[in-house]
């Protein structure tokens, strides 16, 4: 039996429709972002605590995602999938600290912390991140089961975001917008899926170990 024909016949365990719900409550916070990036709503201590759960929750919607549309096989797809997650976390961690310590800090405070070893780990946290959004969507298009555009979207949105420092404000806006509309677009797919539905996981497998029923011998 090869690869293709096991991954046919096992099912996935992920819970997809649970992912799904995550990627839009991340989406919903990564618009909550942009428009307070932009002025369009008030800084307040909600939007700085909820602001780094759009990353976190993205974790379990590319788990989830991966399952569903991913080659459980592929060790390339496997390894995307791990420096993404990796990468989300840090990039989660990072949120924090911005949101909920420098908030708090005058520049000086900040810069100071930034030239520090706190800024080699804001380095390390953007490279990883970069990089794992780039692998898991390439990892994405390679096995082709995914909707092609939004993850392309979603990859051209995470360039700006990991290089925050070094883009205008405005293209960091739009990136945040792009990939909560990618994410938006990723999730629904997932939701349409018939993938997460029961008839899905009966792979042949269960008619070979099915129990054989005997027919009743026939009475005169």
């Amino acid at each position: 039996m090869n690869n293709r024909c096991l991954e046919r016949q096992t099912p996935s365990l992920f819970p997809i429709r649970l992912a799904a719900v995550a990627g839009l409550a991340a989406a919903a916070i990564l618009f909550v972002n942009a428009a307070k990036r932009a002025g369009l709503i008030e800084i307040s201590s909600a939007t700085q605590l909820v602001a780094p759960l759009a990353q976190a929750l993205a974790i379990i919607l590319v788990v989830g995602l991966a399952a569903l549309a991913m080659r459980q096989s592929s060790k390339y797809s496997s390894v995307a999938l791990a420096l993404n997650v990796l990468g989300l976390a840090a990039a989660t961690g990072v949120e924090w600290v911005i949101n909920l310590v420098f908030v708090e800090l005058d520049r000086a405070q900040i810069g100071m912390l930034r030239t520090g070893p706190l800024g080699t780990a804001f380095l390390a946290a953007s490279v990883i991140f970069l990089l794992g959004s780039i692998l898991y969507c390439s990892a994405l298009l390679r096995d082709g089961k995914a909707p092609r555009i939004p993850v392309v979207a979603y990859a051209m949105a995470t360039i700006p975001i990991a290089l925050r420092n070094f883009v205008p404000e405005l293209v960091l806006d739009l990136a945040l917008v792009l990939l909560g509309a990618s994410v938006i677009w990723l999730a629904l797919w997932m939701l349409r899926s018939k993938s997460f539905q029961p008839e899905a996981y009966r792979g042949p497998t269960e008619a070979v170990m099915a129990p054989m029923v005997r027919p009743a011998p026939a009475t005169r």
